[in-house]
């Protein structure tokens, strides 16, 4: 996987957030490996290179296949594609913002890259991104939504969502690609999808 494209790397990153924010929501299993490689891209704003940003292209293979199958038109959830077309707006609106784009990398720059916390992720997501104007309404089981340590999870979880929606629009991604760019978009994803992981769990759809 060293030749993966980073740019489907971004994208596949932006679906498996929205996959895991669905998954979290509604009390549902989330595999381990695919929301430990999401959260590890959100402290590496100041990386040198995609490898520090993807060490393990593998562990995207999750969102691959959703994104694969939501531009083949065979998507289950549409609440998965929901938040990842509004995590690609946010990371928009956040480019149109300098101090809050500042205070994002400031913030960040407290975060331990081996371990990222969930807790201090999602008070850095309210801190700067709740501020644009523009919330995702994430929709569950209200008994799962009422527990602290899910919300915190769940705003990690978009925190990297958008991170990765920054770098997709960096590396050229638009919004209209995912239409008019369609065929060429699941060239990448693909070959990203088919990448074996070792965990059954990280390949599968969105189904639990």
């Amino acid at each position: 996987m060293a030749d993966a494209d980073p740019r489907a790397l971004a994208l596949a990153g932006v679906v498996q957030a929205a996959a895991l924010v669905h998954r979290t929501a509604n009390g549902q299993a989330v595999p381990a490996s695919a929301q430990d490689a999401l959260l590890a891209t959100v402290p590496t704003h100041r990386a040198g290179g995609y490898d520090e940003i993807f060490p393990d292209p593998g562990a995207f293979a999750m969102g691959a296949g959703i994104a694969t199958e939501a531009l083949s038109g065979r998507s289950r959830t549409p609440e998965v594609l929901r938040y990842a077309l509004q995590l690609i707006e946010l990371a928009r609106l956040l480019g149109g913002v300098p101090q809050v784009v500042e205070k994002l990398g400031r913030l960040l720059d407290g975060v331990d890259r081996q371990q990222p916390d969930a807790a201090q992720l999602g008070s850095i997501y309210q801190q700067t991104i709740s501020t644009l104007g523009k919330r995702i309404q994430v929709t569950g089981d209200p008994q799962v939504l009422r527990q602290e340590a899910v919300a915190d999870r769940i705003r990690a979880l978009l925190l990297a969502g958008v991170r990765l929606a920054w770098l997709w629009q960096q590396r050229g991604g638009r919004r209209w690609h995912l239409i008019l760019r369609r065929k060429s978009l699941l060239v990448g994803l693909r070959a990203l999808a088919d990448a074996d992981t070792g965990d059954a769990d990280n390949r599968h759809s969105e189904d639990p």
